[in-house]
């Protein structure tokens, strides 16, 4: 890796390997089947191709899942397509957690290397991961002329300070009441 070249670094927080780097110039396969890195130091929760990184014409990098078992998610939530990604983000494939640390371009660099010293910034904390949100597949539906929408029925009345909810043709009716300033269900 030379010094004008466009990288991005991250860091292992959790999984087989916690503290080791891994530097990502135009792509990253993570898989049990990738080469070198990638197999994220024998992660058996991983998918034979699990997700890729790689880097986009305007020197972004993005992740994708490849169709993996168990899905990959970034900050906490399963994507669904390619993501960009930014300095903090968490990634979560199989038992291995990863966070972006740094993102460097030739511009970035030569910005960097003109700037003033600075004092070096406080050791981030790890980003919070959140629990994985289970992705719910709807069923194919046959005919869109099969399924109706349910009805809504309102009824305001003004006069009287009352408003009366119904869903569905025999649906339960909820009366609210309009009192002290407040809207409360009504008996």
């Amino acid at each position: 890796m030379s010094t004008a070249s466009t990288y991005m670094r991250l860091e292992v927080i959790s999984g087989v390997a916690p503290g080791s780097t891994l530097v990502v110039e135009d792509e990253l396969v993570i898989g049990r089947h990738a080469t070198g890195a990638g197999r994220l130091s024998e992660d058996e929760e991983i998918s034979r191709q699990h997700a890729r990184i790689s880097r986009e014409g305007a020197g972004n990098y993005a992740i994708e899942d490849l169709g993996s078992s168990n899905g990959t998610f970034v900050n906490g939530l399963r994507i669904q397509s390619p993501r960009v990604l930014a300095v903090g983000d968490s990634i979560e494939t199989g038992a291995t957690t990863l966070v972006v640390r740094a993102i460097v371009s030739p511009e970035s660099a030569e910005a960097a290397a003109e700037a003033p010293a600075t004092p070096a910034p406080a050791a981030r904390a790890a980003p919070t991961v959140f629990a994985r949100v289970p992705v719910v597949e709807e069923a194919p539906v046959a005919a869109a002329e099969e399924i109706s929408p349910p009805t809504l029925k309102l009824e305001i009345d003004f006069d009287a300070r009352e408003a009366r909810i119904a869903l569905g043709d025999g649906g339960e009716t909820v009366r609210l009441v309009f009192a002290d300033g407040v809207w409360r269900v009504g008996s």
